[in-house]
């Protein structure tokens, strides 16, 4: 293998390590909102058309599961990302105040000695964003639902002769 082949392999073993580390993370607080939008994923894949009563539901249980991951997972997670990167900061300034040498010397040496605070890092940062990206189509998926459930209960008053 040449030198731009074992650097591409060493940046897949590592980049699936910390993808696993963050979707560990992230179905921690998660999980409950997955089953739901799996569920959501079944009946609209399904070749019969989804019921009042499955929209009901789902209408239902995705503001409960929202509220529990934005409460609970998002902002522990946002929190463990703000000390991560606190952690990071002190520790390069601790480092980068006993390194010698010149400038450029003490910022390397600094920078490699808080590698593992930047990976920790990093790996809060993305299960943080991956939460609010869930948190996000959720909500999409909310508002999709009402716009469906909502144009069902006006065909079916036009069509029972129902004014408003």
């Amino acid at each position: 293998m040449n030198k731009s082949e074992i650097l591409n392999q060493k940046i897949l073993e590592n980049s699936k390590l910390i993808e696993d580390i963050v979707f560990k993370i992230t179905t921690e607080y998660t999980r409950g909102l997955d089953e739901i939008m799996m569920n959501c994923r079944v009946i609209f894949n399904s070749k019969d058309k989804a019921t009042n009563e499955e929209l009901e539901d789902l209408l239902s249980q995705l503001p409960c599961a929202l509220y529990f991951v934005a409460s609970e997972g998002q902002e522990v997670i946002g929190i463990k990302q703000d000390i991560a990167e606190m952690t990071r900061k002190e520790n390069y300034n601790i480092a980068r105040e006993k390194a010698t040498g010149t400038v450029a010397d003490k910022n390397t040496t600094a920078e490699m000695q808080v590698i593992n605070e930047a990976i920790n890092e990093v790996i809060y940062e993305r299960a943080y964003k991956m939460i609010k990206s869930k948190v996000e189509m959720a909500q999409e998926m909310i508002n999709s639902l009402k716009r469906v459930f909502d144009a069902r209960r006006a065909d079916y008053e036009i069509s029972n002769g129902i004014r408003r």
